[in-house]
């Protein structure tokens, strides 16, 4: 007996014709009818009777429609426990540009190591939405500036380190010398993003706190490696909010400015349900291991890293 056509059985119980029940379904009348021309093959006495413009179900189609209710019920536990197994070897990360390749590493390896069966899966957007996402369920934890204004109802946050971005450039770049915000009027930028719902951008920030005109982004780059690879070969200026992001490619040949001026600092949070579906103390901890190392940071920046609570 085709499981589909019992449930069709119940649509019209429930909505009182072939086309309501279709309507109600999301399928074609035709598909009622058929289903129910081939349902009542396997019964001996009818499943309906006409009263006007409904169909009364008779017993033999109630005690069908009730016994397939608490079969689908139970199809639908089991297909539910398979994937609730499934979800326990996955950890699902929200994760700026940034955040991803500094405590990428160490998310690997708090989640996955000795754990060959586990899974890790780092997606990116907004901060706003990602934080949105964690609240609802769809994300495990979020690594993130903390959006201006924003009330993370439900949630738990710890601020994972703190720092002053700096500007960076091609050491041949004719502003590598600078040491003003106001000698890099006339600059092009890069840039990674931009964030869509509440982004800290400390770039801007920078020039309308002191009441310059805003800097001209050239260029808006998917991620912080594509954005090097545009700075060794392009006369372009940008942030980064991590000298780790840097790297060992790009090191001696992409230098920091040394500006006067202090851009906004830079704050990185570890963003975790109040009440986690799983234990996250693992991947938590590995997080703030790393963070040690990361204190290093180039001329002029400073980094507090929070004490381990």
């Amino acid at each position: 007996m085709n499981l589909r056509y019992l449930h069709y059985l119940a649509l019209v119980i429930d909505h009182g014709s072939f086309a309501a029940a279709a309507r109600a379904g999301g399928v074609s009348q035709p598909a009622i009818s058929h289903g129910m021309r081939q349902l009542q093959k396997q019964f001996d006495t009818p499943l309906f009777v006409q009263a006007g413009r409904r169909l009364l179900p008779t017993d033999a189609a109630l005690q069908a429609a009730a016994k397939s209710r608490g079969l689908s019920e139970q199809i639908d536990a089991l297909a539910a426990g398979s994937a609730a197994a499934a979800h326990r070897d996955l950890l699902r990360v929200g994760a700026t540009p940034s955040a991803a390749l500094v405590f990428g590493p160490s998310l690997h390896f708090g989640w996955c190591h000795g754990r060959p069966r586990r899974r890790l899966d780092i997606s990116g957007a907004d901060e706003g939405r990602m934080l949105a996402k964690l609240q609802g369920g769809e994300l495990d934890l979020v690594i993130s500036p903390l959006p201006r204004g924003y009330a993370a109802s439900g949630l738990a946050s710890e601020l994972l380190y703190q720092l002053t971005p700096m500007v960076y450039a091609r050491q041949t770049h004719p502003l590598a010398k600078a040491q003003s915000l106001e000698e890099l009027q006339a600059a092009s930028w890069a840039i990674v993003g931009p964030s869509v719902s509440g982004p800290v951008d400390v770039l801007h920030e920078a020039f309308a706190v002191r009441r310059m005109r805003a800097p001209r982004v050239a260029v808006s780059c998917a991620d912080y490696a594509s954005l090097l690879q545009l700075m060794l070969h392009a006369d372009l200026l940008c942030v980064l909010p991590h000298p780790a992001l840097l790297g060992s490619a790009a090191k001696g040949l992409i230098v920091p400015l040394g500006l006067r001026e202090a851009l906004p600092r830079y704050e990185m949070h570890l963003f975790t349900p109040k009440r986690p579906r799983r234990s996250l103390a693992h991947v938590i901890s590995g997080l703030r291991q790393q963070l040690a190392p990361l204190a290093g940071t180039s001329p002029g920046q400073k980094t507090r890293a929070p004490s381990a609570r």
